[in-house]
């Protein structure tokens, strides 16, 4: 019974210990430390020594920790090498010195990064890495220490042969040597040397790097480096991508590319070209892709700058040149010969260039690119679109003609694609769509396009297009609908094209022949309604005319020849005893109220004076003279008498002594001699109540105030 006992206190004790030692394993030193079950990694930071992490952690990386005062050794690792680590990065934690052995326990260590290490002696680093006990390591990236010098055997280890892949961007190399050893390395596929301050790579004689990219980017080279031995054979037999982006290289000659017979890619992004030359890339027989933008100093391109028949894909764009202009009196370019010698290629990147519309130019640089599958014109000026523009690019895929000034096109401008899947048209300057814009073939084999961002006028003219989007299986954008907005009228401005909704009796067609009717009918009605108007409004119209010319004469400021306040009186007035009633309560009593002070026979002459004397004494104390006249005064022998004595006084002072209103029309019976020479010669104003009595009293009172300098208008 007691060893019984003892047994079962013996396993609960070791359940108990077997717990505890299955929750240390998974147990995550937080805050300090952060890991992840399903990715199997960790990440430590803030520390000054290495902490034990779980045990399903193969990815760690120590960042930003302080190890200045740390000898980093394989002791110093220790609570980690139990792990099965297979991904270690060592990111910022102020390492000074690693000891030899420090790798020694990553038996299962494929990848070794260390970054942001300034103060990291790399000569203690290079003895490191000759200890490293593994076959596995696969990868080394060294990169952002700032290093201006290593070791040249730092890779020389036979416990490296196996690397991959080695990185050393952004540190401030100035030159590179691979030595002979490189050679050794049989599995290395790339290498990375950017973003240094590398002006010379030296491959050492014997030396053949089995490398499939090099990435040289953002150095100083101003030539690409040479790749070829004492016998002009390869170095880099299986190079296939070299990246050259972010240098100062000028220049470029069919040499250049010598000895790399396995390069399908060069990227010479950013570089500072000014010229082409012919046969450039003619050396590489295995090219497929070039890779050229951001060249700004790019004036001229060869006729066969782009010989290649392997060339499959040319990305031109960012280069800001003008395919229109000549430079020297020297063509830029030769329209017809600058693809005609790429009779594979395919893809063809030409954005934030300048592309001319005119009918000739797009059409011979793209007619012999039958075998172009992705066209990109996007941002390059293009106002039109020719028909000849793509004639032969029959086995066109895509276009992007994105961000130009397009509003429409003739309709058999893309009829030749017979594979066309996708263009591109968004923001342009694109109005409307309608059934012939694309043929029915071309929209049966669509499967995208884009018309977003367009200034949609939501019109009748719109109305094929917004049955269409709404029906079709074509994909219009991912921005669909909320890209379609009409632009015009201004009522419409915001509104998404599918919500437009005219009615069908609105867009219909107009008959022209009701069109003409409506307008013949609408003229003659206006032209009736003017005669009518004329007829009975003459007397207004006149005395409307009367007034404005009047105004204008005013203007232009004749010399008065005497002033109202030099007289007794504004006016003296003739009328007959006929007309008597009018002429006292409405005409005294109207402009007397305006402050017109009128000389009236009845009222003003004086007792006991013969009336001729009283007429010439009156009529020199007034201003001017009122005339109303009528058949009853062209009766009356008074009123004939003072007629003749006006006209004197007309022929003296102006026609604007004289103000003569026309009371009631005079017939011709009783018309006279003296009356119709008055009238031929002076201005007068007609009276008729009703509409247009109110400018009349105007006129009066406009004519009576004005001076005599201004000369009145006849009627």
């Amino acid at each position: 019974m007691r060893q019984i006992h003892l047994m079962c206190l013996f396993g609960s004790v070791l359940q108990t210990v077997n717990t505890r030692i299955h929750k240390t394993e998974n147990f995550c030193f937080k805050p300090h430390c952060t890991c992840n079950k399903k990715q199997q990694s960790a990440i430590c930071t803030g520390l000054d020594y290495v902490p034990h992490v779980p045990k399903f952690v193969k990815k760690l990386e120590l960042s930003h920790n302080n190890f200045s005062d740390v000898n980093i050794s394989r002791w110093f690792l220790s609570n980690i090498t139990k792990n099965d680590i297979q991904e270690f990065q060592l990111i910022g934690n102020s390492i000074k010195d690693v000891e030899n052995d420090v790798f020694v326990d990553f038996v299962s260590l494929k990848s070794l990064t260390i970054s942001d290490e300034k103060q990291l002696n790399v000569t203690s680093l290079c003895s490191a890495l000759v200890f490293v006990n593994t076959t596995h390591l696969k990868r080394i990236h060294l990169f952002s220490n700032y290093w201006k010098d290593i070791p040249f055997n730092i890779f020389k280890a036979n416990s490296l042969r196996q690397l991959t892949s080695i990185s050393l961007e952004e540190n401030q190399l100035a030159t590179f040597v691979f030595s002979n050893w490189y050679t050794e390395l049989k599995n290395l596929k790339t290498i990375n040397l950017s973003e240094n301050n590398i002006i010379y790579l030296i491959l050492e004689d014997n030396v053949k790097l089995l490398v499939e990219k090099l990435d040289l980017s953002r150095n100083d080279f101003v030539r690409i480096p040479t790749f070829c031995d004492p016998m002009n054979k390869s170095k880099v037999p299986k190079l296939r991508n070299l990246i050259l982006n972010g240098n100062a290289i000028r220049y470029l000659y069919p040499k250049c590319f010598s000895c790399m017979p396995s390069l399908q890619n060069i990227s010479l992004h950013a570089n500072r070209l000014m010229v082409l030359r012919n046969n450039t890339f003619s050396e590489l027989p295995q090219l497929k892709h070039v890779f050229f933008q951001l060249n700004y100093q790019l004036k001229s391109i060869e006729p066969t700058a782009f010989n290649s028949t392997s060339l499959i894909s040319i990305h031109f764009g960012y280069n800001n040149f003008r395919f229109d202009k000549t430079n020297n009196n020297n063509s830029r370019f030769n329209a017809e010969q600058i693809f005609k010698h790429s009779p594979s290629l395919q893809f063809l990147d030409l954005t934030n260039n300048y592309l001319p519309s005119d009918k000739n130019t797009l059409g011979l640089m793209f007619g012999h690119l039958d075998e172009l599958k992705y066209l990109i014109l996007q941002s390059v000026g293009l106002k039109e679109l020719h028909p000849t523009f793509f004639r032969n690019l029959t086995s066109l895929e895509k276009i992007i003609l994105q961000g130009n000034y397009i509003n429409s096109w003739p309709t058999e401008t893309f009829d030749n694609m017979r594979s066309i899947k996708y263009i591109n048209f968004r923001s342009n300057l694109i109005h409307a769509l309608n059934k012939s814009s694309l043929s029915k073939n071309i929209l049966h084999q669509l499967e995208k396009l884009d018309l977003a961002k367009n200034p949609f006028t939501c019109t009748c003219d719109l109305m094929w297009f917004r049955n269409w989007v709404r029906t079709t299986k074509v994909n219009l954008s991912l921005d669909f609908p909320r890209g379609y907005i009409c632009n015009f009228p201004a009522e419409m401005r915001g509104r998404l094209v599918i919500k437009y909704n005219p009615t069908p009796e609105s867009c219909e067609p107009t008959n022209p022949i009701i069109v003409i009717a409506i307008i013949l009918s609408s003229f003659a009605m206006t032209v009736i309604i003017v005669i009518l108007v004329a007829y009975k409004c003459h007397t207004y119209i006149k005395n409307y005319c009367y007034i404005m010319r009047l105004h204008r004469l005013r203007k232009q400021g004749y010399l008065r020849l005497n002033n109202s306040d030099d007289f007794e009186f504004h006016a003296f007035v003739v009328y007959c005893d006929a007309d008597r009633e009018w002429v006292h309560n409405e005409f005294i009593k109207r402009l007397e109220n305006e402050q017109i002070k009128l000389c009236v026979h009845h009222r003003e002459f004086d007792l006991g004076v013969p009336i001729t004397e009283n007429i010439d004494k009156y009529m020199n104390k007034s201003w001017k003279v009122v005339i109303i006249m009528s058949n009853d005064f062209a009766r009356s022998d008074w009123c004939q008498w003072e007629c003749d004595y006006v006209q004197e006084r007309r022929r003296r002072q102006g026609k604007d002594a004289c103000v003569l209103i026309m009371l009631k029309a005079i017939d011709a019976y009783h018309m006279t001699s003296g009356i119709r020479s008055l009238l031929h010669t002076t201005p007068y104003l007609r009276y008729k109540k009703g509409i247009g009595e109110a400018l009349f009293w105007q006129a009066v009172l406009n004519t009576l105030r004005r001076p005599l300098s201004v000369p009145p208008m006849a009627i």
